[in-house]
């Protein structure tokens, strides 16, 4: 039988104390209370997303198996970005989801990596691909993806004894925003095909203290009995304040 753990935290949300909208407050209440995927409030989520998701780590592994190396388009930014790390002899290993008990099992990380590539002396480079423009929203992103990758890297360590040689993000941009480019269009002459152009973000490799230290900041907000304090002038705290209100009024 599977075990239970008080608190489970992924690997994408050990960073969100980083970004400035953070409120723990609401953070308590979302994980506290979170709503099943039937609620009344949700609306499906766009197929293209996870369909576009798949597609990516399916070129790469194609790539992989057919022509034992990387798509171009991202070992050449690779070879770039990292110069001492040999790109053109690693392989790829299909990542697994893995799962670390901290603070004497009262809370459990979880993550599973994008992309696993394996160097000969067997460390591994970690990528996460995200599609979206590598815009100034995106970089106030960076410190929650540069926690998500981090916690995929203590994972591998205290799960595998994996040495991590490199963290990196990859974005992959939309090519939609030149539209005086005649090359762009000219390949919709056919058929229509809609570009990415990628783009190599490379991310710090921390510590081991230093996830654990993410782990135990959230560990003590949502050890709470009741919610905490929350950031001021919090939007979200309004919005929900102002919900109940309205609910409570419907249901008297």
């Amino acid at each position: 039988m599977a075990k239970e753990y008080r608190i489970s935290l992924s690997a994408g949300e050990i960073g969100k104390p980083f970004l400035k909208d953070f409120c723990p407050r609401c953070f308590w209440f979302t994980k506290k209370f979170p709503l099943e995927n039937n609620h009344p409030f949700s609306s499906p989520m766009a197929g293209i997303l996870s369909i576009a998701d798949s597609y990516i780590k399916s070129v790469v592994k194609w790539h992989m198996e057919n022509l034992n190396m990387l798509p171009s388009w991202i070992l050449t930014q690779l070879k770039t970005t990292y110069p001492d790390l040999d790109f053109e002899s690693i392989r790829q290993v299909k990542p697994k989801r893995w799962e670390v008990p901290l603070f004497h099992n009262s809370l459990v990380l979880k993550g599973q990596a994008d992309e696993i590539l394996e160097f000969p002396d067997g460390s591994w480079f970690i990528i996460d691909y995200k599609l979206a423009s590598f815009s100034e929203n995106q970089k106030n992103l960076l410190p929650l993806y540069e926690a998500q990758l981090n916690a995929y890297a203590y994972l591998a360590n205290k799960t595998l004894n994996k040495q991590i040689a490199g963290l990196a993000l990859v974005y992959l941009n939309p090519e939609y925003k030149d539209l005086e480019d005649e090359i762009i269009f000219h390949r919709t002459k056919d058929e229509f095909f809609f570009g990415f152009k990628p783009k190599v973000v490379p991310v710090k490799l921390m510590d081991t203290e230093w996830i654990e230290d993410l782990c135990r900041n959230i560990f003590e907000i949502l050890s709470l009995d009741k919610p905490p304090e929350g950031k001021a002038n919090c939007q979200g705290c309004n919005i929900l304040v102002n919900w109940l209100n309205k609910i409570s009024n419907c249901l008297l």
